[in-house]
């Protein structure tokens, strides 16, 4: 489920999920906000075809947080940005 394979189609793998949703972070955005964006991308790519369900959905989110590439605070998500520059 993290990756392709054979068997599983690369728009339900949670690496291409998460690859979209920090996309749609441009800002800080509610879960709920971030869902429906993700679901205008979704519909619109695959002709109204719902690809994958809000299950996997916070699956991908949980694997953004824990690899530390999102925060969440306060009902908000944001991208985390690395703008220190100690070289």
């Amino acid at each position: 489920m993290l990756t392709p394979t054979k068997n599983l189609h690369e728009d339900k793998t949670i690496i291409k999920i998460g690859a979209r949703i920090l996309s749609i972070l441009t800002s800080p955005k509610t879960v709920s906000s971030a869902w429906n964006a993700y679901m205008k991308i979704q519909e619109k790519e695959t002709n109204n075809t719902i690809r994958i369900q809000f299950d996997t959905f916070i699956l991908a989110l949980d694997f953004l947080y824990m690899i530390g590439v999102i925060e969440y605070k306060d009902d908000l998500m944001w991208r985390v940005t690395n703008d220190k520059k100690d070289f």
